[in-house]
């Protein structure tokens, strides 16, 4: 890449590369997902794995979104390969994907650190579905939460993000859930895997409903949730637009484990929104 320009990490791996192909695969999805709720969203949380694994989730999300005025959108996702504390923004001013360029809004006060978001998947995953669900025609602002973050730093970057979100700007938290089996380092129970999984995901996201973020931060340190975008999360759950929110939802709830017929290894996946 250039100095001024982001390139994709998983195109044509994670998602198809083809703009003719992905512009389709994401239009089927979000047709096929489920009606969406009447309030304009002003936050979602959704998934960022293989289109084949969370599409249909995250289509749930994004077709929410579908005809809205939106100049700004405000990606918030986990650093999945780079660590540190607090919060990073790219060096680029524009962003490519197989579906159009976007713009970078640049008026955030975060460090500037392009190297973490050379092979980071989980911004990326989103901008298929906000392309084709709001078409184009807005600013980006992709911000990546180190995994050595403590509460005071997301507290940090909430303020330095809370400016940002006016009426216009929707925010898009990036996050799976429950990463169960050896290859993740968790498998806390043995038995009835589909209900368990499930039920350790429905405790999470009754925090997330509830608004709490010190609930949710509690609750993930008591069961070891290995929900890859807590962090994100947890900023997400401090600003004011999410807990004076006259409603939180989860729109639709998946597993990779229910998909493959395997919970050996399995990724949850969820789509929440935060109305306006």
């Amino acid at each position: 890449m250039t100095r001024d320009l982001l390139l994709p990490a998983v195109a044509g791996s994670w998602y198809p590369a083809d703009p003719a192909e992905l512009r389709d695969l994401v239009d089927r999805l979000l047709a096929g997902a489920p009606p969406p709720p009447p309030e304009v969203p002003r936050a979602l949380i959704a998934p960022h794995a293989g289109f084949a694994y969370s599409g249909g989730v995250a289509a749930a999300a994004f077709a929410s979104a579908r005809g809205r005025h939106i100049a700004r959108v405000v990606l918030l996702g986990p650093s999945h390969h780079a660590s540190f504390r607090g919060a990073v923004v790219p060096e680029a001013s524009v962003w490519r994907s197989p579906l159009g360029d976007l713009s970078l809004d640049r008026d955030v006060e975060l460090p500037r650190r392009t190297p973490p978001f050379l092979q980071e998947h989980c911004l990326e995953a989103e901008l298929p579905f906000l392309l084709r669900s709001l078409g184009g025609g807005f600013a980006a602002v992709p911000i990546l939460v180190g995994p050595s973050s403590d509460s005071a730093d997301l507290d940090s970057v909430a303020r330095t993000i809370r400016p940002l979100l006016g009426p216009d700007t929707l925010l898009v938290v990036s996050s799976d859930f429950t990463h169960y089996g050896a290859a993740f380092g968790f498998t806390p129970f043995h038995d009835a895997l589909p209900d368990r999984i499930e039920a350790l995901d429905r405790g999470a996201l009754g925090c997330i409903e509830a608004g709490d973020p010190g609930a949710f931060e509690d609750y993930v340190a008591r069961t070891g949730a290995t929900i890859c975008g807590r962090h994100a999360i947890g900023v997400l759950l401090r600003l004011d637009v999410v807990r004076r929110s006259p409603a939180r939802r989860t729109l639709a709830y998946a597993t990779s484990g229910a998909m493959t017929g395997s919970f050996a290894h399995s990724v949850s996946y969820a789509a929440v929104h935060v109305a306006a």
